[in-house]
């Protein structure tokens, strides 16, 4: 891609509106302060994107990207669907949840949608969120072939939450245990923390109590 001064406008206004609409919320960012950021002309967002609606669900989608690697699907789908869940489990909260990295405006604003939703959560459902679920719903499918899918939405909705809790709930657990033992709570243990507890509680590894990891050696085909 060819950057030209009208590609780095654009980009610098998404970056400015991230951050207003992250800091403001939809209802009070302001279209004038997110140009005055980057000393543009008001007229520029609405010939960059149209209109403030369509520059939210722009900041909105970049949110969702920000970070997030890309990871082949055949890569994913390697191994057992043990190992295939203990992988979406690591991916999801490296790249999703980024545990791995500082708050950004990215995952405020996307925390902010999640909260107070607006008219963009159905498209960033539809071409963000959707895809990464229908994923985890196919490997919980392979692991249990048997469960109706009220169970099978349960159990893709336990695995999420779990992962979530440690975005959703940070300022919350710090308070509850001290900033340092919430720091100790690191991607790797995580990782291997609630792998090791799902695929248990799904038959596929020992109970959780009886390993402080869980490898691909651990778990069942």
């Amino acid at each position: 891609m060819v950057v030209t001064e009208a590609t780095t406008t654009k980009s610098r206004l998404l970056e400015a509106a991230g951050q207003e609409f992250a800091q403001k919320g939809y209802d009070a960012a302001s279209i004038r302060k997110i140009c005055d950021r980057v000393g543009a002309n008001c007229a520029a967002v609405n010939y960059h994107f149209g209109s403030k609606e369509q520059l939210y669900l722009e900041a909105l989608l970049e949110a969702h990207r920000c970070g997030t690697q890309v990871i082949p699907e055949e890569f994913l789908l390697q191994g057992t669907p043990a190992e295939q869940l203990a992988r979406f489990i690591h991916h999801f909260l490296k790249n999703v949840v980024a545990l791995a990295q500082k708050n950004t405006w990215h995952h405020t604003l996307m925390l902010r949608e999640m909260i107070q939703p607006t008219v963009a959560l159905e498209t960033l459902v539809r071409e963000a969120i959707r895809p990464k679920f229908e994923r985890l719903l196919g490997i919980l499918r392979r692991a249990c072939p048997d469960v109706d899918d009220r169970r099978l939405h349960a159990l893709a909705f336990s695995v999420i939450g779990q992962c979530l809790h440690y975005r959703t709930a940070g300022e919350v657990n710090r308070r509850l245990i001290g900033e340092d033992a919430y720091e100790s709570l690191d991607l790797e243990f995580l990782s291997h923390h609630i792998s090791g507890f799902c695929l248990a509680a799904l038959g596929l590894a020992p109970p959780l109590v009886q390993s402080h990891t869980v490898s691909s050696s651990d778990v069942k085909a």
